[in-house]
């Protein structure tokens, strides 16, 4: 069967999937990890440093008490350091994590996809294709849930639907800002268990999420725009303070004219997208067309780690901005 992650439809843009990580087609969590090259652990180790005393001409071991150095061993015994973290962080295995998913692949409700690390090992991340399809303009869409950790202490387990418009690989990874959006989320905190019934309800939650994803979608469609509001609308997702937006060059700091130029660039190029791009062909001149213009940036813009960041959730705060100044 052909996967959405590897279907060839027409899209100039590679799935952030493909661009960051590796397509697999294990059909259990430790099969995908060996693919992927995931199958390896970490452990936390005692800290110290490293201490010259004045004079005294010779370095001493200074225990660091209350920190820990996690530590990635491979399966070849190669070992990385990933970071430092607290005396109350709980270490999360690879293995550990993905395998909960395995419940949702074995009733059919799900298949494994793809994986990856970035950050040197530090991030790690599975998807699962979910079997659903939601049409918007005559519109494939694709629905997954992306688990991802961390072993550096920089986030927590997440668990979460996603959605992806196939035809330009577009990934709808949160829709509003100021809503839980559907995650499942635990801390790596001492105690801490990983619940294989809990993470089971995200299949319920991103039914909800793809049907909430589908009516606003619609309804953005019917809401017919000008060019002019086009350009209004870019100008206000990437905004510049007038002084600086209407200033001479010469009139500008260092600093202000590289603020403009970023700012300039990313609207010409979030225009380029709705006005000249075929992924928004059957969509141009709604409001849909706009939120999809912003969406396709954050994740094809000439950012080299633009696939990175949309895995990582790091673009969903520009995403959401873009849905909100919509007014919805």
């Amino acid at each position: 069967m052909t996967t959405a992650v590897e279907a060839n439809v027409p899209a100039k843009n590679k799935s952030n999937w493909l661009r960051a990580g590796t397509a697999v087609t294990a059909t259990s969590a430790s099969d995908v990890a060996r693919q992927a090259g995931l199958d390896w652990s970490v452990s936390l180790h005692t800290l110290s440093a490293s201490y010259t005393v004045p004079g005294a001409g010779q370095a001493i071991s200074v225990p660091v008490d209350g920190k820990y150095g996690v530590v990635k061993t491979t399966p070849f015994g190669e070992v990385t350091s990933l970071g430092v973290v607290g005396g109350r962080y709980q270490v999360f295995q690879n293995a550990e994590v993905f395998s909960a998913l395995d419940s949702l692949v074995e009733d059919d409700s799900a298949r494994y996809a793809a994986a990856g690390e970035y950050d040197g090992g530090a991030k790690v991340w599975m998807l699962l294709e979910l079997p659903v399809r939601i049409q918007v303009a005559d519109d494939p869409h694709a629905g997954f849930i992306l688990a991802k950790t961390s072993h550096d202490g920089s986030s927590s387990v997440v668990i979460k639907p996603i959605i992806e418009r196939l035809w330009c690989k577009n990934q709808i990874n949160k829709i509003y800002r100021t809503k839980n959006d559907f995650t499942y989320t635990l801390k790596h905190t001492s105690g801490s268990v990983l619940n294989p019934e809990e993470i089971a309800t995200i299949l319920h939650l991103s039914k909800d999420k793809f049907d909430l994803y589908s009516n606003l979608a619609n309804n953005l469609m019917e809401r017919k725009i000008i060019r002019s509001q086009a350009v209004d609308y870019f100008k206000k997702i990437f905004p510049l303070p007038t002084a600086i937006d209407n200033a001479h060059e010469s009139m500008l700091t260092v600093g202000e004219k590289r603020a403009r130029s970023r700012a300039r660039a990313a609207r010409a190029m979030a225009l380029n997208i709705y006005e000249n791009s075929e992924t928004t062909d059957n969509i141009r001149g709604t409001e849909f067309a706009l939120w999809q213009s912003v969406i396709e940036y954050a994740d094809h813009g000439n950012k080299k780690n633009a696939a990175v960041r949309a895995i990582s959730g790091a673009s969903d705060g520009l995403k959401s901005r873009a849905l909100e100044l919509l007014g919805v």
